[in-house]
This record gives structure tokens, C-alpha cells and sequence, in this order.
């Protein structure tokens, strides 16, 4: 106190009063230096965050176990962050969900300090599970996870509140092996109050994890914790964040499944327009994708192989088989293929996307692409294309009009990997007959659709792969492309979704 000069005022030393003593010269090593929190005995810490640190706490006047997570005394400063930490905890204490961390109650404490009275879970974080297996979780461990947090994460966006801060050690894993979301105290609504941390330790987020828009501090809302879940998921399955120009994850684990693979490239784009609208979606592209094709891989593989044998068996599932009759060649009896001429400018006459001429080749970008064939069709027709698929993991389209409306036959359809006509009255191609079709990047396809008075026909690479009667039957194109065709659209269309493709050739021909 020698330096004090008489206008200044002493400095305070909180818990220099001797029921603070006592306590903290009877406290264990965690709880020193920790806030006194009325009603709850620290008994040890279970880990520091960005926000604060939480511990294991008993409450007194249940005797049970706690976790109690206190805000940082720094950040209790800020003034505005205290009053929303406690506010957004309140509104958590109100859900009730199988995945998420129940929170109990929100406390001022005397220094301004904001304490989170939060269930216990036993087990572990998600953070420890991925350290354990380096190469990547297993694959069913992995889907069940993501869906359980994002079934969480579903529920607190539907009462308003945006996590923030999706990451493994914010997953918890409880004894049943199921996951838990935690940490929802950086969960707040979006405001120009709702300042960016970008130091290490103090951000209302996490470096790898958060969304392009959180990391420049603009507005968030439910695709930005998708993105995170995206990144997260990529980590489950590879064991590494996709930071910068990344790999698929199919590249570093050739086992995992591309529609997993799309599922992870939908929630990982830069641009939020462009990544699920909302968890509800997302969970619809984890769930609907492997359980149809399941199903139908199923139900036609019986049937062929009642049909075939082991070899028919084969066939359908892509491996080696007997031949099916190849188109007609252009060089025997019939109608010549015509090459389909190329526009000067591909983009001044697009429906929609960016399409470009390179050494001969049209290609598309990564937008939705549609470039129309021709205006008009005889009633008897074929296309023929040789692509490659060079960036994505989306679908390849010829769009075609007919007397019951304007349809697409598909490539490797969205998220399912599927092929055929799209949609056939109100049924979608993963419900109807289809083949099995992955699509793989930079590799040259050959691909031959038939239409001939309402029967359909399909070969990839010389292998017949579908005979469908449509004939009588409504046609529409799938809602996804959100591009409705109308009675002047042209006869003939090219197009791809969201996966720059380059079109080596493309003929048609009347038969």
C-alpha cells in the first residue's frame, strides 16, 4: 500500500474475507481460484473452453451430481455477454431432448460471473472417440452420431437457438452410446453485439469448424451449425479437418459411401444458399439415401437373380456379367447420329449455369446447368453423350418433353446414386426401377437414352441398363433442380446439378 497515493482508491481482493479463506484453504486443487457458487460443491474440474471452465459439482440440496460451467471472468466484463449467456441458458432449461444436454438453471454470481447448472453425462466426448481411431470412426458409429446430434440440433433450432460451436468436444458420448450436444453457452441469437473471438481461447466459435459466414462475423443462422456438423462428420469418417482445398473423404477412405461423400460436400459450400435449408433436410439425405437403395438393390437383385442366376445376381450389383444388346451402331443400317452444334457462346443461350467451350468440349460449372438440344422432337429419338464428371458428386440430366409433360432421365440422382427417369407419376426415381450408378470424377462415360412412343431405354458404356414403359404416365422433373419446365421450353435439354461436368460429345438422332 506504499504506493498509494491519497487519491487513489485501494484495490479490491475478492475473497479476502475469512469465509473465502476458509473455503479455499479447504478446497481441492480445482476448485482454487474458482467463483464460489451458492448452493454447489466444486469437486473437480472436467476441462477448460473458449467461454469458461466446467466442472463436476454437487448440489446441495438434491445430492447430485452436476456439471457447472462457469463463465470466464474477463469475458464477464464485456457487460452485454453475462446477460445473454444467462438468458440463452434459461431458454435451453426449457427443451427437452434425448439428445441434448438438459440444463437445470442459469446463476449471477456476486462478481458478475455467469454459472450453467447441466446434467452429468457419463462417458466421454466425442473428441476422445475420434482420437482413438485415427483412420476414422466406424462408418455405422459415425452416421448414428452425426444423426443424433443433428436430431439435437434440430430441436434447439426449432426453439430459436443457434449453437455456435459444433465440434467433437461438444458431442458427448454417454454410456449407452449415445450422443449428447453440449456447450450451448455461446448459443445466442445473431446481433451486431454478438462480436467475433478469433484468439485462441476466446472465440465464440472454433477455427476449423465455423462457417465461412461466422468466421467474417456476419449473420448465422441454422446452415451455419450444418456446416459445422459437415465438418465435423468429415473428421468422424477421415480422422482430418477438410481445411483449405481438401480431398474428398472418399479418397482418404475408398470404403466410405458417396452419398455419404455428397451428404458431407452439401453441408461443407461456402455459400449457405447452397447447403441443406435447415437439419430437417439434412437428416433427409442421411436417412433416405442408403435405406433406398438398400431396398431397391434388394428387391431387384432377388429378381434377377430368380431370373439369371448368380450371374444375373452380379450384373445388378456391377460386377462382371453377360452383355446386354448395345444400341444400334451409328455405322450399320439406320438414322445417322448428328453431332449436336456448339454455340458460339454457350452462356448467351443457357437456361441456367455457366457453360463454357474448352478444346472442343462444352462444359458446365458447379451451378444448375441446363443448355437446350433442340426445340423440337420426332416421335421416335436417341441421345447419345460421352462426359466426364469433373468436380461434385451430383447428377448428369437429359431433360425431355413428351405429350404427358417434360421429364429427365438421371445420372447418379442427387445423394442416392441412382439411375433412370426421374420422376413418374409423383413416384421418384429411388421408389420406382432404377440401376445402381456411382458416378466417379474424371472418368469418360458413354452414355445412350432411347425415347420411342412412351418405352424408354438406357445404356452407360455400351450396357443396356433400363426399359421402362412410360406411356399414359405423368411426368415432371424433380423438385431439387427448383426450375420448372413449361410448354415453351425446348424439346431437348442438357443438364447437370451443382458438379462441373465436361460434355466430350453429345449427337442425337431420330429413329
Amino acid at each position: 500500500m506504499e504506493n498509494q497515493t491519497p487519491q487513489s482508491k485501494p484495490r479490491s481482493i475478492r475473497g479476502l474475507v475469512p469465509s473465502a479463506l476458509i473455503q479455499l484453504g479447504m478446497a481441492t486443487p480445482a476448485q482454487k481460484g474458482a467463483p464460489l457458487v451458492p448452493g454447489y460443491e466444486l469437486l473437480e474440474s472436467l476441462g477448460r473452453g473458449g467461454m469458461g471452465e466446467v466442472f463436476l459439482a454437487r448440489q446441495k440440496s438434491l445430492g447430485r451430481e452436476v456439471a457447472l460451467k462457469i463463465l470466464r471472468g474477463d469475458l464477464a466484463e464485456s457487460g452485454w455477454l453475462p446477460e445473454r449467456f444467462e438468458r440463452e441458458a434459461r431458454t435451453m432449461a426449457t427443451l427437452h431432448h434425448p439428445n441434448i444436454v438438459t440444463v437445470h438453471d442459469a446463476l449471477r454470481l456476486s462478481d458478475g460471473c455467469v454459472a450453467i447448472v447441466m446434467e452429468f453425462v457419463r462417458g466421454g466426448t466425442l473428441r476422445a472417440r475420434i482420437a482413438a481411431a485415427p483412420e476414422g470412426l466406424p462408418l455405422a458409429d459415425a452416421v448414428r452420431w452425426v444423426r443424433q446430434t443433428a436430431d439435437g440440433l434440430r430441436a434447439a433450432h426449432a426453439a430459436g437457438i443457434i449453437h455456435r460451436d459444433v465440434k467433437p468436444e461438444n458431442v458427448l458420448i454417454n454410456t449407452n452410446g449415445d450422443a449428447r450436444v453440449s456447450d450451448f453457452g455461446i448459443s445466442f441469437s445473431t446481433g451486431p453485439e454478438a462480436t467475433r473471438y478469433t484468439q485462441t481461447g476466446t472465440s465464440l466459435g472454433t477455427i476449423g469448424y465455423m462457417a465461412p459466414e461466422q468466421f467474417r462475423g456476419g449473420p448465422v443462422d441454422e446452415r451455419s451449425d450444418i456446416y459445422s456438423l459437415g465438418a465435423m462428420f468429415y473428421e468422424m469418417l477421415t480422422g482430418r479437418l477438410p481445411q483449405g482445398s481438401f480431398s474428398p473423404a472418399r479418397k482418404l477412405r475408398p470404403g466410405i459411401p458417396e452419398h455419404l461423400d455428397a451428404v458431407i460436400h452439401a453441408c461443407l459450400r461456402p455459400d449457405p444458399q447452397e447447403r441443406p435449408s435447415n437439419v430437417s433436410a439434412l437428416l433427409d439425405m442421411l436417412a433416405a439415401a442408403p435405406a433406398r437403395t438398400l431396398r431397391i438393390t434388394r428387391r431387384h437383385a432377388l429378381a434377377v437373380a430368380a431370373i439369371s442366376g448368380t450371374a444375373g445376381l452380379g450384373w445388378w450389383l456391377g460386377h462382371r456379367g453377360p452383355k446386354e444388346p448395345q444400341p444400334k451402331s451409328s455405322k450399320g443400317p439406320g438414322p445417322e447420329w448428328a453431332p449436336v452444334p456448339l454455340p458460339a457462346n454457350p452462356q448467351s443461350v443457357a437456361i441456367s449455369g455457366g457453360w463454357s467451350l474448352n478444346a472442343g468440349a462444352l462444359v458446365s460449372d458447379e451451378r444448375i446447368c441446363i443448355l437446350p438440344i433442340a426445340a423440337e422432337l420426332p416421335d421416335a429419338w436417341s441421345v447419345r453423350t460421352k462426359f466426364r464428371r469433373l468436380t461434385g458428386v451430383f447428377s448428369v440430366e437429359i431433360f425431355f418433353r413428351t405429350p404427358n409433360g417434360t421429364a429427365s432421365f438421371t445420372l447418379a440422382a442427387w445423394v442416392k446414386g441412382l439411375g433412370g427417369v426421374q420422376v413418374v407419376d409423383g413416384v421418384t426415381i429411388a421408389d420406382s426401377d432404377s440401376f445402381l450408378q456411382w458416378l466417379e470424377n474424371d472418368r469418360l462415360y458413354e452414355w445412350t437414352v432411347e425415347y420411342r412412343s412412351g418405352l424408354t431405354r438406357i445404356w452407360l458404356d455400351g450396357r443396356l441398363r433400363q426399359e421402362r414403359d412410360i406411356r399414359g404416365k405423368a411426368l415432371t422433373v424433380a423438385d431439387p433442380w427448383e426450375w420448372t419446365p413449361g410448354a415453351d421450353s425446348p424439346a431437348l435439354m442438357l443438364g447437370s446439378w451443382k458438379s462441373a461436368t465436361r460434355f466430350e460429345s453429345v449427337e442425337w438422332r431420330s429413329l
